[in-house]
């Protein structure tokens, strides 16, 4: 099923931004800048205290606008969210995103009740309160105050929080991960984790489902768990407030009660999805699921220093990948092209001299075997390592490759190579752990 109040506010066309301002600090000015961004969407300003905002005029109000609006944004104070969303019901406006804070997160219980009620009574899909809007890459379209837009992928990451949203999609321009679509969807009065989940499984751009989760409201845990159930892409989470003082922090923020964590455990089994335990995993497992093959479960690694081996033997065994031991004739093919001092196993311990050729020489004779299902190619910037040349050859192997290029500024170009191939790369070998959770049997 496709969400039709997901649908319907992703879709817009034409937005209304209540509180779009002339000072450039402000929220509603930088709201209103993007949308006036995209040159095929209709972006209005409403403010009763401006007549042009940014070379466009300016309403006093929603009755002033003489457009049919698809979508109000609302960057007020909270104490005038109610009177807003009155004339959002009276011109017959289906979609809002209210940014402001101040309702349930803020013992303001009564005003979320008020607000949510003429929502109801008038069909209108309320996203937020306190969320960062939305960001749909393929339309160009950020109703958010984040400045950019990162590059069109198949990832969807949903965030209860926006502070960590923006960090998020500064590192998605800057790291060029691409998204099928963003949302930050604050303390879901109305539209929750479920509607988005029920929306991007069904969305053809997508093709893994990234969560942020603090706390999911009381009542809809079994609705989560349905969704989830639903979607037949994979979907990762990472659950914050597992501590007490974590705990503390999220029913702060998102008006939730943030129970036991092993409440969470539960329900994610439940939903078949995939557990992390910090951004950096949820960004990388992220990254691998949105690739087109299939990953198993049997590594073979290929590396010019011995210690890098181990340890990603450690951080891959531990997770439950196997590192199988070199058959009798893939062993006696490699002896004739490596010197005598290689490690004769899995890991293959190129030694540390090894130029690109000797890298390439292992993985094009092996490529096509079928004792291992994926590569892991380690490398260290030795004095006479060639960086940049070795990682353009593994561009050309048939079986996935992970590659954990260790060091600094003497494998930074060769790093950013990688990934401009969307060749996962591992910052550390421990990482390499990750592996286990998102394998298939």
């Amino acid at each position: 099923m496709v969400n039709e109040g997901v649908e319907n506010l992703l879709a817009s066309k034409v937005f209304a931004v209540v509180g779009a301002s002339r000072g450039p600090e402000k929220v509603g000015h930088a709201i209103f800048k993007n949308l006036l961004a995209n040159k095929h969407i209709l972006a209005l300003p409403v403010n009763p205290n401006a007549v042009e905002i940014l070379g466009k005029r300016c309403y006093k109000d929603l009755y002033e606008v003489p457009y049919n609006i698809d979508c109000v944004i609302i960057a007020v104070k909270a104490e005038f969210v109610l009177e807003i969303m009155k004339q959002t019901a009276r011109r017959k406006i289906k979609n809002a995103i209210i940014l402001s804070a101040g309702f349930s997160e803020a013992g303001n219980l009564k005003l979320e009740e008020e607000v949510l009620k003429i929502a109801g009574e008038n069909e209108i899909s309320v996203m937020g309160p306190n969320c960062f809007g939305f960001i749909d890459t393929l339309r160009g379209i950020n109703t958010t105050f984040f400045q950019g837009i990162p590059s069109s992928g198949g990832i969807a990451f949903i965030s209860q929080s926006g502070a960590l949203g923006v960090g998020f999609l500064d590192l998605a321009i800057k790291e060029k991960i691409g998204l099928s679509g963003f949302a930050s969807i604050g303390i879901s009065m109305m539209l929750d984790f479920s509607d988005f989940i029920d929306y991007y499984s069904k969305d053809r751009n997508t093709k893994v489902i990234a969560l942020y989760i603090e706390s999911l409201k009381e009542d809809r845990g079994r609705r989560f768990i349905d969704a989830c159930l639903r979607c037949k892409k994979p979907i990762l989470v990472l659950k914050a407030g597992k501590s007490v003082s974590g705990q503390k922090a999220s029913s702060s923020h998102t008006a939730a009660l943030a129970s036991d964590s092993g409440v969470y455990e539960s329900m994610f089994r439940q939903a078949g999805v995939i557990e992390v335990n910090s951004m950096r995993e949820l960004i990388l497992s992220s990254e691998i699921l949105s690739q087109p093959y299939n990953l198993g479960r049997r590594a073979c690694i290929v590396s010019n220093a011995g210690g890098l081996g181990v340890l990603a033997s450690d951080a891959l065994e531990k997770s439950g990948i196997l590192v199988p031991s070199l058959p009798p004739g893939v062993l006696e093919r490699l002896n004739k092209v490596l010197p005598f001092g290689w490690s004769r196993n899995n890991p293959i311990d190129l030694v540390g001299d090894a130029l690109a050729d000797r890298y390439w020489q292992v993985l094009s004779r092996i490529d096509s075997e079928n004792w291992f299902d994926f590569f892991i190619v380690l490398l260290t910037p030795q004095y006479m390592t060639e960086t940049e040349k070795t990682a353009e050859l593994l561009t050309h192997l048939k079986k996935p490759v992970f590659a954990c290029f260790y060091g600094g500024e003497k494998v930074e170009s060769a790093v950013k190579f990688l990934k401009d191939k969307k060749i996962s790369v591992f910052s550390d070998v421990s990482d390499l752990g990750v592996l286990g959770k998102l394998a298939g049997e």
